[in-house]
Parts: structure tokens; C-alpha cells; sequence
């Protein structure tokens, strides 16, 4: 299996992911109200870029169209962050009990070189560190070529990133953050050493530790 590189960020992605920058530092207002002009004004962009990041942030929930008023964010609770890591958990589980045998086989190599790339850059801001944590996950999702596996476990991954974020700027009041390989690097020895009970235990540790962030 060809390992896949990250997507080169495109311009909606930008737009994207400055979006959801804007919500998360802000969270404390009680609504925030945006709208193709205002956006394409904020980034300097043209009006295609701005919808399709919207359309995307509206299909990932984090946003809800109004007609003739606007799109406004949808509030995430304490509840909705302990279910996405549940259906993280469960779904990535699954999909390293059943593939394990193949991935100590034939898989490691890929997942290493993986998680060296992800340690290149140094000063990476939250948006880029989640790119390659997702990228990681995914790609150890991957293996059974579960396709509706990885559709649920995509769209969790879309929801953790806003989460991962908020709790990354409410601890350190910046988006700026720094790569941490050590938990990938612990679930990877893990596989090496052939050993599931502790390449389970590893990975469910990393995936809880997506909601806690900070020194």
C-alpha cells in the first residue's frame, strides 16, 4: 500500500481553518454570526473558497446555515467531546484487532516513515500538528480497507480537531504548538515488538490524549 502524504493546503482549507480559529477564540461569545462578504473581506479571497470552507464546516457540524441571517456555530458540550473520543476508541480499535497480524507483517515501515515526517518541522501550529496526528490514525485505520470504518472514523477525526484546538488554546491562549511523536513512536514499538494487548493500550491512550493538551 502506497503511504499517502498530506493533501497540499489549498486555499478553502486555509479559509477553513482561519473559520475555526476565529470560533475558537472567541468561544465565549454567545453567537457569532458569519457571512460569505464578511469572509471574503477578513481573508482577502474571493467568494469560491469562502462557501466551500463553509459548506465543509457545515457538513462537519461545526456550523448551521440560517436563510437571510447567516451561518452560525453550532456549540459543542461536555458530552459531545466524551462521545467522539468513544467513537474514536471503538472504531480504531476495531480496526487494530482485526489488522494487526497484517500490519506486523507487511505495514511497518510505512507507519515509521509516517511518524518521521510528522517531526520535520519544528513551530507547527495547532492546524499542522492535527494534520499529521489525523494522518497517522487514519492510515493505521486503513489497512482492512474498511470503507465505512473509515467514513465514521473521518468524520470523528473533523469533530476532535475543533476540540483538540479549543482545549489547546484555552490552556496556552495561542494556536501555536509544537510536535510531540512520542505517543505514535509508543503505539509503533508496540507493533514492532508483535505485542497487541500493549499496541491496543497504547493507541487508546493516544486518542484520549487528543482531548488533553498543554505542558
Amino acid at each position: 500500500m502506497e503511504l499517502v502524504k498530506p493533501k497540499k493546503e489549498t486555499l478553502t482549507d486555509k479559509v477553513h481553518d482561519g473559520i475555526l480559529e476565529m470560533i475558537i477564540r472567541n468561544a465565549t461569545q454567545d453567537e457569532i454570526v458569519f457571512n460569505e462578504s464578511q469572509l471574503m473581506e477578513v481573508f482577502g479571497v474571493s467568494k469560491a473558497p469562502v462557501r466551500e470552507a463553509l459548506i465543509r464546516l457545515c457538513s462537519e457540524g461545526v456550523l448551521k446555515i440560517i436563510p437571510r441571517y447567516g451561518y452560525v456555530v453550532v456549540k459543542l458540550s461536555d458530552k459531545d467531546e466524551k462521545d467522539v473520543i468513544r467513537m474514536r476508541t471503538l472504531l480504531e480499535m476495531e480496526a487494530l484487532r482485526s489488522n494487526f497480524s497484517d500490519i506486523v507483517q507487511y505495514h511497518l515501515a510505512e507507519i515509521k516513515e509516517q511518524i518521521t515526517r510528522s517531526c520535520v518541522s519544528e513551530n507547527m501550529d495547532v492546524w499542522e500538528i492535527w494534520k499529521f496526528n489525523e494522518e497517522f490514525h487514519l492510515l493505521l485505520a486503513s489497512y482492512g480497507n474498511n470503507q465505512i470504518l473509515i467514513r465514521f472514523l473521518t468524520e470523528s477525526l473533523q469533530i476532535h480537531k475543533r476540540i483538540y484546538a479549543r482545549r489547546w488554546y484555552k490552556d496556552q491562549n495561542t494556536m501555536d504548538s509544537s510536535s510531540d511523536s512520542a505517543p505514535h513512536m509508543g503505539i509503533y514499538q508496540a507493533l514492532y515488538d508483535g505485542d497487541l494487548e500493549k499496541s491496543m493500550h497504547a493507541l487508546q491512550q493516544d486518542i484520549a490524549s487528543d482531548s488533553i493538551v498543554g505542558p
